[in-house]
């Protein structure tokens, strides 16, 4: 009799086939796992099943092997006891793990967050998923009633059904206001409502996976709505619209239901959300309505009729004195005309009226009211509260990057685009970081982001332009030029692209052809929007070259035509510190100071503000200071203590300058990674803060990367000279005589011209002509 082999452990499990079924085990468990993932995602589920099922697929691990080892000796009623015990338990400690773990706290499938608003109260919000987030662009409903005076319904009606979607977390929404400002650019008449392929094409450029075309009629009485919520990708409707009622506010109520429970993926509603009838969210008032969006559709179309504006706001407040979009609206038009106080008390109606409103619609009035009284800590504390409790609107980033930028350096403004990105943001914060890659020379990581964007949005032709940005930066001017040459010859009428031509030139030196081709530009100009383009080109290039005059000339004739587009007090407020610097350079005080008191009636709040900023700019320039130093530090501390500690450290710098502290300068320019580098901005300033400090080498090293990448800043070239002067004349002479081809016309009492000529006849009356 033979004695049998005893076999390994080993042997005795292959043999019983235990490896081969938890091969299978896996494999057909991670297939289920892709199910539940996908289940998931298409019926809205929580996402902690997937962690559930996990838990329970691992824990039943010795339950598979037991039952794989013994098989058919585990019968119900013979074989080992001990076996099922344990596969009874590790099912029953399995199935109860997953009922106490991985259990999100969620509300109608929303996370709920904690917030602090900017008055120390704490707020809870819902935030959906990202996946859950629905962006619909709101046409001006299209008109049947065939008269043209009830066009204005159409407008109230986009900005009704907007507020109403915007009383759920997930719905971001564009109204007929915002998208009238693509009707320019495609040739369409202001506040006429597109058809609907031109309505697709709109929302494709805003961004909106959804649009509405709803026409209204009225008849016998009855609003009569009827229309499609349509797929912006394809084209496709998804619902069709429809409501016919007495009162068309309960017919935008029924618009907004038919919207939400038939658009994809949307979030369930828990019986917590907002949901207050159209009627409360403007005002219930049909004749203030009326007059309310005739005045908003008047300052979108006449923005300097201003005090017809006002008249129109007035008359829908008498009707409806808690109409808060009526008083904010009214508060914005008075501030525009210089009546300040009046303004911010039309504001505060406007707060006080908003808190029986949903929360998304009381940032605004807010914000405003913090900006123009200066209150810059609250509204920075408002704009990270509304970034928590709405991640996936942009405006929050936007307002928060240069604050950012300031007080965690340009690390931390591309952090913050990063997560606007991470939230689903990506076409603009993809934007916000290549723009700050680009600034902060780091031009690989800039191409990553541009190629990223182009391959995420190919419908974006303006992105190529942004490749010879790139080669700009790096001083590759032929390249540059190469690719706007061939983006020219695609779009001959593109204004953008002979702006940027343009601006090449004028690197290169070939100032006639600059100026060829923006008068060109001009004369050819299709559109006001162009034409507005090509006259702050003009400025610009002018005041590069010295020709101030003709630059203020320029600048003038800008702030006219822009004045058609935009609120006068906007308008004056992107060309001021323009003005003030070229006053400045002509040495007239007198005239900076008549600049500040004209525009101080429009942003009196500022008026220290731009005393203190120009004040700096000549101690940088080294220009007849407009404020003496001791109201410099008397007036200015607070004002830019109110911004951060970055501006804080910009005021400091400059009173070290002025006492001749250089070493101070340097320590605090490179106090904190040189957070404020940025802030300054002027790389001659920062030069000839390492040359007075002794650090010529530094000094000269500034200007070299500037000069370099082929600056148009004739300013630097003189600079280098200066410091040369001594060390190198011949060389000296050479980067003088770049400084002076560009001041070639420039005006006589132009300072830094007087300085290179000054220089010109240290170095010897001959040039080298290069």
């Amino acid at each position: 009799m033979e004695t049998p082999v005893k076999k390994s452990i080993i042997q005795d499990l292959w043999d019983r086939k235990v490896p081969q079924y938890l091969g299978t085990y896996f494999a057909v468990g991670f297939g289920l796992l892709q199910f539940v993932e996908f289940l998931t995602k298409r019926y809205d589920l929580t996402s902690s099943l997937i962690d559930k099922y996990l838990l329970i697929w691992l824990t039943l691990f010795p339950t598979i092997i037991i039952l794989a080892y013994f098989g058919d000796e585990l019968k119900f009623k013979s074989g080992p006891k001990w076996p099922k015990r344990v596969v009874i338990a590790n099912v029953l400690v399995a199935f109860s793990l997953s009922g106490i773990l991985f259990n999100e706290p969620v509300i109608g499938q929303s996370s709920v967050v904690q917030v602090v608003d900017e008055e120390g109260k704490s707020l809870t919000a819902l935030v959906p998923e990202q996946n859950k987030v629905k962006t619909i662009a709101n046409f001006q409903f299209r008109n049947l009633t065939g008269d043209k005076e009830n066009d204005w319904y159409g407008v109230a009606f986009s900005q009704l059904l907007q507020g109403n979607l915007h009383q759920r977390p997930e719905f971001y929404c564009s109204t007929a206001y915002a998208l009238n400002t693509f009707h320019e650019g495609l040739g369409l008449p202001p506040f006429e409502t597109p058809n609907i392929g031109m309505q697709r094409e709109i929302a494709k450029k805003s961004r909106n996976d959804y649009f509405t075309d709803i026409s209204y009629n009225i008849k016998e009485g009855q609003f009569i709505f009827e229309g499609n919520l349509y797929s912006t990708r394809d084209g496709k409707s998804v619902v069709e619209l429809k409501a016919v009622e007495n009162n068309p506010y309960t017919a935008i109520d029924k618009l907004k239901e038919q919207i939400v429970q038939n658009i994809p993926n949307a979030v369930k509603n828990d019986g917590k959300q907002m949901n207050m009838p159209a009627s409360s969210l403007i005002t219930r008032n049909l004749d203030a309505l009326k007059l309310h969006t005739l005045a908003r559709m008047l300052f979108y179309k006449k923005p300097s009729a201003l005090e017809e504006t006002l008249k129109l706001e007035k008359e829908a407040i008498a009707l409806d004195p808690q109409c808060a979009s009526c008083h904010f609206w009214k508060g914005d038009v008075l501030y525009g005309m210089g009546r300040k106080d009046e303004g911010i008390a039309a504001i505060k109606q406007s707060i006080i009226f908003a808190k029986s409103l949903p929360e998304r619609m009381q940032f605004v009035p807010k914000e405003i009211f913090y900006q123009i009284t200066n209150n810059m800590e609250a509204y920075r504390k408002l704009q990270e509260m509304r970034k928590t409790m709405y991640p996936y609107d942009f405006a929050p980033y936007q307002a928060l990057v240069e604050l950012h930028r300031v007080e965690y350096g340009i690390d931390g403004a591309k952090k913050l685009m990063r997560e606007a990105i991470d939230n689903g943001i990506v076409e603009q914060g993809l934007l916000g970081l290549y723009q700050l890659q680009l600034e902060n020379e780091e031009y690989e990581q800039a191409l990553s982001s541009l190629e990223r964007l182009t391959a995420e949005f190919p419908d974006r032709d303006e992105d190529r332009q942004k490749y010879a940005h790139i080669y700009t930066k790096q001083g590759r001017l032929e390249k540059a030029k190469e690719v706007m040459l061939q983006e020219e010859a695609l779009n001959p009428l593109n204004p953008e692209i002979q702006v940027q031509i343009a601006l090449l030139d004028i690197k290169k030196r070939d100032l006639s052809s600059a100026h060829k081709r923006l008068d060109k530009g001009l004369l050819q100009a299709p559109t006001l929007t162009d034409s507005i383009n090509f006259l702050y080109a003009k400025f610009y290039v002018q005041s590069l070259c010295g020709e101030i005059n003709s630059a203020l000339q320029s600048l003038d004739v800008y702030e006219k035509h822009a004045a058609k587009m935009s609120p006068i007090n906007r308008v004056l407020a992107n060309t001021i510190l323009h003005k003030l610097d070229m006053y400045l350079s002509i040495g007239k005080p007198e005239q900076i100071k008549k600049t500040i008191t004209e525009f101080s009636k429009y942003s009196p709040e500022s008026e220290n503000l731009y005393y203190c900023n120009t004040t700096m700019r000549a101690m940088a320039s080294d220009y007849d200071l407009l404020m003496n130093m001791e109201e410099f530090q008397l007036t200015c501390a607070a004002e830019f203590k109110n911004f951060g500690a970055g501006y804080e450290t910009y005021f400091d710098l400059m009173m070290a300058y002025q006492s001749q502290e250089f070493a101070k300068c340097i320590e605090l320019l490179e106090k904190d990674e040189s957070k404020i580098m940025g802030l300054v901005g002027d790389k001659s300033f920062i030069s000839t803060i390492y040359a007075k400090a002794g650090d010529l080498h530094k000094a000269k090293e500034i200007l070299k990367k500037e000069i370099d990448q082929k600056t148009e800043y004739p300013v630097y070239y003189c600079q280098m000279a200066k410091l040369l002067e001594n060390e190198n004349p011949k060389s000296a002479k050479k980067h003088l005589d770049i400084a002076l081809q560009y001041w070639t016309n420039a005006d006589a009492n132009f300072i830094p011209y007087q300085r290179a000529l000054a220089l010109s006849e240290r170095l010897g009356e001959e040039r080298i002509r290069l």
